[in-house]
């Protein structure tokens, strides 16, 4: 069903009425952030298209005082109203009224204590500051309006707090004045915009200006933590605009592009107009990996190509959100692996992060929204997903074809709101179009197998969660070797299969080109494997993620292909990126694969396997080193890993050492019960950015009783400024403590409930999201039965109930294949 038809053209009950525009809207503040209640006034100018006798807004827990309709000169109080379930208020009108009309709203509103619409910060110094994150509807929480993305309006805000604190907003100050002790600043009016990337910030912030930067762009952080940017930061943002100019032929669409770092939760970055806003725990230290470099890069690309893609083009409704987040990271990869192509692994196969969230239970890309709640489940596959669609568009297209596409996509669109459907409208091949279609609009993904038939090859494609009627529309491209040299084939698989003539002297073909396809592959063709380094960096992590991912499906034998990352390995040096990729896919085997009884000797049958023998002083003081002593240290319970974590834990300021969060994750795995309340109670001493790191480490434990002090540690006065709902999946790691975790957090329900927002509480279940057997699926189902009232939270508890019972019937073939080294 293409859903953004209906809702371009229909009214329905979760949205507006269509022919009431906001021109423009000024709101005046008054905010103390000592005070947990603000108050505001507002002016919203409207335009009807329409004579109407009603009219609506959005409002989130305000408590509006004074309603008023300014219309042809004249005043008409109007009754305060509730909202309806979908937050809009709509008032009775005294006359009919046409063309314009304004109306004047007080009311009164409560800072947020979570991270949705103005909220509260304090920091381990004691600093208090209020941020905003105002995506997705959570701008009625702050001022009533009209908080839809198709009703984009200019704003002018006017903020009063005490003269101690400065305020930030979109756009520059054009005054500050002073009332007392208080401080008047008024901001200029925005461009036209939607309501979910206005932001404000309001504390004693430190400034920074970016050399080199023609729109003289300026990043604020808390005095005191001032932002230690990496040093290439100011190159990136330059770099990216420039880029990103060039390859949309189109300038920068606005007159800012500033950026505040604070404490934005579990949200990474959020592309407020002018202000982006950065979460300070996605600032890389100068020793972090090259990974962890990269991925700041893409963050910053990704949050300045918002500039044109949902700022200035914005998605019609939130059905579209990928119009959004889709194209601005496959605009930001572009970005890095153009620009920084010595240092753009994070790049490689977006899709292999999706695979798994990709299920029965999953949403599709498009599906129909109509609260808050419905968009709290976008998740992340908009950006991995989403990615992937568009580079498969993109192989299947022509890298420029594509390019023109979206230069053209810019240009038609500037300034506008735009649907899916305006979107395909500009691809010409319709079978390009039904690509896109079948894959945002579905669930789960395709097998597509490669076999010979007599003298000619098949293409094949079956729906890897055995739905018989699903087809795809697939790009292909095939990477062929003749003995001599590379050359590529390209197709279109629509049907069940694909009549395919190969070059006669076709050695061995490779099924993923690029790594750019979205589906996993099995090559039954019975040619000779591919030559591994004739394969680019994003097809080598293609075929590693492939392997894996047909290991545990059955498709090939599980100790075969643990078999071969052991040989990889072995020829790697374990301070490179190649060798880390790798051990990581080992450490995810311990999370996901390896079920009860099996880990140990598992754990002995590596450690035989593998050759290298560590020098810790020196592994240590590599980007990867930390990695490698969780990996030995954790999984394999290598003693001399154990010893090295021990031995730099009590030196001193062992807390900044890079890798001071993986040996607190050894720690806490092989110390005793004493040791593990000695760990805790360290924390507790510890700067807020330490801890934001060594909280989830804690949680690596080994057995009931340290569950139990880690639980109380995240529902403990220590943690009251940290998100923590994401912590609680930690103990789950281990199959032994699955059961034991479910239990204990049933103990700790209403502590639970009072701390974590229904927004994300709805999500809880996915801490179980790695059990693998009847006795804990048991243990998930009695745990969460009695939640089933926080809204959302059912559908998450099914899919996490659809991936244990995926998983306890792939433990099987895994379990026997385990089996025969013992």
């Amino acid at each position: 069903m293409n859903s953004w038809i209906g809702i371009a053209t229909a009214h329905v009950d979760y949205r507006l009425p269509t022919h009431v525009h906001l021109k423009h809207q000024s709101v005046n503040l008054q905010i103390d952030p000592s005070n947990p209640i603000f108050s505001g006034s507002t002016e919203l100018d409207l335009k009807l298209t329409l004579p109407t006798k009603s009219l609506a807004y959005h409002s989130k827990d305000l408590d509006i005082t004074e309603v008023s309709l300014i219309y042809q000169g004249k005043k008409w109080p109007l009754n305060i109203t509730k909202p309806d379930q979908y937050e809009i208020v709509t008032h009775a009108l005294p006359i009919e009224i046409n063309g314009s009309a304004t109306l004047k709203i007080k009311y009164r509103a409560t800072i947020s204590d979570h991270v949705e619409g103005l909220y509260r910060v304090q920091n381990d110094k004691g600093q208090v500051y209020l941020l905003s994150q105002l995506q997705s509807m959570e701008a009625r929480r702050v001022f009533p309006t009209l908080d839809e993305p198709d009703k984009k309006a200019t704003f002018s805000f006017n903020v009063t707090a005490p003269k101690s604190y400065t305020v930030l907003h979109n756009t520059q100050a054009s005054s500050v004045t002073y009332e007392g002790d208080a401080k008047v600043t008024q901001f200029n009016k925005t461009p036209k915009m939607n309501t979910d990337i206005l932001a404000l910030a309001v504390g004693q912030f430190a400034q920074q200006t970016l050399a080199k930067n023609n729109l003289n762009a300026m990043v604020y952080s808390p005095v005191s933590h001032k932002a230690m940017l990496p040093a290439y930061f100011d190159k990136v943002v330059v770099d990216s605009v420039s880029f990103i100019e060039d390859y949309l032929q189109s300038p920068f669409p606005f007159q800012r592009l500033d950026f505040v770092i604070g404490n934005f939760g579990g949200i990474a970055a959020m592309e407020n107009l002018g202000l982006v806003a950065l979460n300070e725990n996605q600032v890389p230290t100068p020793d972090a990996t090259p990974r962890a470099h990269c991925q700041f890069k893409k963050l910053i690309a990704h949050e300045i190509a918002h500039s044109w893609f949902g700022n200035d083009i914005t998605m019609a409704w939130y059905d579209d959100y990928w119009l959004n987040e889709s194209f601005t990271e496959f605009i930001a990869a572009k970005v890095v692996k153009t620009l920084y192509p010595d240092t753009a692994s994070c790049t490689h196969v977006p899709q292999a992060k999706a695979f798994n969230d990709d299920n029965l239970h999953a949403i599709p890309l498009i599906f129909d929204v109509k609260t808050r709640e419905d968009t709290v489940a976008y998740g992340q596959l908009y950006y991995t997903k989403g990615r992937a669609i568009l580079e498969m568009l993109e192989q299947a297209y022509g890298a420029k074809a594509l390019q023109k596409r979206l230069q053209l996509y810019v240009k038609k669109f500037a300034g506008k709101n735009v649907s899916t459907h305006q979107y395909l409208a500009l691809l010409p091949d319709t079978k390009l179009q039904n690509m896109i279609t079948s894959f945002t609009q579905n669930t789960g993904y395709p097998l597509v197998t490669m076999s010979k038939r007599g003298d000619h090859y098949v293409l094949t494609q079956n729906d890897l969660l055995d739905r018989n009627d699903m087809l795809w529309t697939i790009p292909v491209s095939l990477k062929l070797w003749d003995g001599k040299q590379v050359s590529t084939q390209k197709l279109i698989l629509e049907d069940a299969e694909l009549k395919i003539t190969l070059p006669a002297n076709v050695q061995s073909i490779f099924i993923d080109t690029n790594g750019a396809g979205y589906f996993r592959y099995v090559d039954g063709t019975g040619l000779k494997e591919f030559p591994f380094d004739k394969l680019s960096p994003s097809e080598q992590a293609s075929y590693r993620d492939n392997q894996q991912s047909m290991a545990i499906s059955g498709h090939i034998e599980y100790m075969a292909y643990i078999d071969s990352v052991v040989r990889e390995l072995n020829h790697l040096p374990l301070d490179s990126e190649q060798a880390n990729t790798l051990i990581n896919q080992l450490h995810y085997v311990f999370i996901d694969h390896i079920q009860l009884g099996h880990q140990q000797p598992f754990a002995r049958y590596l450690s035989a396997q593998l050759t290298h023998q560590p020098d810790w002083e020196t592994l240590l003081e590599n980007p990867y080193g930390g990695d490698v002593l969780q990996f030995f240290g954790l999984y394999l319970k290598a003693p001399d890993a154990i010893k090295a974590a021990k031995e730099y834990y009590y030196r001193p300021n062992s807390h900044q050492h890079p890798h001071f969060d993986k040996m607190i994750a050894v720690l806490a795995n092989s110390t005793t019960n004493t040791q593990y309340q000695q760990l805790v109670t360290q924390f507790k001493q510890m700067p807020s950015q330490v801890k934001n790191n060594m909280l989830p480490a804690l949680g690596y434990v080994n057995n009931a009783k340290k569950v139990e002090l880690y639980y109380d540690l995240l529902l403990s006065d220590a943690t009251t400024s940290m998100v923590i709902d994401v912590n609680f999946q930690y103990p789950a790691f281990n199959p032994a403590l699955r059961v034991i975790a479910a239990e204990l957090i049933a103990k700790r329900k209403d502590k639970i409930i009072a701390r974590i927002t229904p927004a994300s509480l709805q999500w809880f279940p996915y801490s179980f999201i790695t059990s693998c057997s009847k006795a804990q699926q048991q243990a998930v189902s009695k745990l969460f039965n009695n939640w089933l009232h926080v809204e959302g939270l059912e559908e998450k508890l099914n899919v996490v109930m659809h991936n244990i019972e995926q998983c306890t019937k792939r433990s099987k073939k895994i379990s026997l294949s385990i089996a025969s080294i013992h």
